[in-house]
Formats: C-alpha cells, sequence, structure tokens
C-alpha cells in the first residue's frame, strides 16, 4: 500500500467513526430524556405541584410515544450519507483532476462527504419531531396546562 492509500484508509475510517458516533440521539422518543415542555405556573400548576405535573408530562409523553408515528431515521441515515458521498465524490473527483489524480480525489470526497451526511443525519435526530411535541402540548392542554416552549 502506498502513503496515499495508506492516508486515504485512515480518512475514510475516521470520517465514519465520527459520522457513527453523531448519530446516537440523546432525542427525547421512548425514555424522554432530551427536550421536556416547560409548563408556566398557572392555577392548575400551583394546585397539583411539581411532582403531579412531572408525572403528567411523562404520561402525555407515553401517550404520544404510542400515537405519533416516528420518522424514519433510518430511511433518512441513508439519504443523507449517500447523498453527501455523492456530492464529496464529485467534488472531490475536480479536485483530483486539478490536483493530478481524479480516483483519490473522488475516493476522499465521498469519504468527507459521506461522513458529513452522518453528522447531519446524527443532529436531526436530537430535534424532536412537531408533530410529537404537538401532540404532548394538546395533551397538556386538555390536563390544564399552559406549555411555554421545550427545553
Amino acid at each position: 500500500m502506498t502513503k496515499k492509500h495508506v492516508t486515504s484508509t485512515l480518512l475514510v475510517v475516521f470520517t465514519l467513526s465520527l459520522g457513527l458516533s453523531a448519530c446516537q440521539s440523546t432525542g427525547g422518543r421512548g425514555g424522554y430524556r432530551g427536550p421536556r415542555p416547560v409548563l408556566y405556573p398557572n392555577e392548575h400548576y400551583r394546585k397539583g405541584g411539581i411532582e403531579v405535573a412531572e408525572m403528567d408530562i411523562s404520561n402525555c409523553m407515553y401517550q404520544a410515544d404510542r400515537s405519533v408515528p416516528q420518522q424514519d431515521q433510518l430511511g433518512n441515515t441513508a439519504k443523507n450519507t449517500l447523498g453527501g458521498a455523492a456530492a464529496g465524490a464529485a467534488l472531490g473527483a475536480i479536485g483530483g483532476a486539478i490536483l493530478g489524480n481524479v480516483g483519490t480525489g473522488a475516493a476522499a470526497g465521498a469519504a468527507l462527504g459521506g461522513g458529513a451526511g452522518l453528522i447531519k443525519s446524527g443532529l436531526d435526530a436530537t430535534k424532536t419531531d412537531p408533530n410529537y411535541t404537538g401532540w404532548v402540548n394538546a395533551c397538556l392542554a386538555d390536563k390544564g396546562y399552559q406549555v411555554t416552549g421545550w427545553q
């Protein structure tokens, strides 16, 4: 193996490792970690207290988990990764043509683009689905709470 091949291989491994680590979700569905509703301390909230409010929040999130279809994160990850790899390969081939080695440029570009797509998917996975938050907000409103936001 030449020095260029070793460098390209290490670049691919590093980029994929970075992208896969970004895919680990800290999002709120399923374990109720991540963003949670913030409640305005209206009369209903003050009457029940924080413990009752937290139980109601968890109950509404549980119901939303069962009622709102989850987004296809695997499909989104595949689209982002393949799209990034294709765009990276094209740009890498152009750069490689300018520098004298189209194949190496395309390979490095594909690795970087694919890694960028994986990272984007990882960041997208930490966002709360607006359908999910809307469902939880409506459930809490039905119970007498006022949601001021999510954090």
